[in-house]
């Protein structure tokens, strides 16, 4: 009689056994990356990192069966975190957060960097009244225009100008020195990025809206 399943089966344990001591060895290298914290950490209830956050919902609600909402209320501080960089890189070009925003969708589309109004509403969850008025500013400082819509007599398309994209190019330069120069630790972490970003990846596919 053939032997083989056993063999598989104990294959297939050293396979898992590998990958784990790869995680725990990924898992030791970030470790060893993270800054040392601060003599007096930031342990204020209301304003402390997300350490804090986590630790205060895990004592709320239980370690069993939360692993999945306290990683969502960590990339929410993180994001919330990111967002700051960016408004303060935004103010120094004398550009809101909000239309800055639309310039990036705009310029991340490529030549000619234009789209129709329906476009932004749906990517911003917006109202009408609310995109047309975004638009309007954008309009007024000369940093977007709005074009005839070749496939829409009736329509329009919004385009950003020159320079619109002066501004985006030089937020986007900034932010990239600086996370550069914040993440310099994480760049330490070999296979640190590749690791996260396939992380996130199912994250959000999990989290996403479901059809239906």
């Amino acid at each position: 009689m053939s032997k083989n399943p056993p063999k598989t089966r104990t294959r297939g344990k050293s396979i898992r056994a590998r990958a784990d001591a790869s995680a725990q060895a990924l898992l030791a290298d970030y470790a060893q990356a993270l800054p040392a914290p601060p003599r007096v950490p930031d342990l204020n209830t209301v304003w402390g990192n997300a350490d804090v956050l986590v630790h205060q919902w895990r004592r709320e609600l239980g370690d069993e069966g939360s692993e999945g909402v306290l990683m969502g209320i960590r990339i929410r501080r993180i994001g919330m975190l990111l967002d700051e960089l960016t408004m303060a890189h935004c103010e120094a070009e004398g550009v809101k957060h909000t239309d800055f925003l639309l310039l990036m969708a705009l310029r991340r589309l490529g030549e000619p960097y234009a789209m129709r109004p329906t476009d932004i509403l749906k990517m911003h969850s917006v109202t009408s009244g609310t995109a047309t008025y975004r638009i309007d500013q954008l309009a007024k400082q000369d940093l977007a225009e709005r074009l005839p819509d070749p496939r829409d007599r009736r329509g329009y398309l919004v385009r950003l100008t020159p320079q619109g994209k002066r501004i985006v190019d030089t937020v986007m330069a900034r932010m990239r020195a600086e996370f550069n120069e914040r993440l310099a630790p994480f760049a330490q972490v070999a296979g640190g990025h590749d690791v996260l970003e396939a992380a996130l990846r199912l994250f959000e596919s999990c989290i996403e809206p479901r059809e239906g």
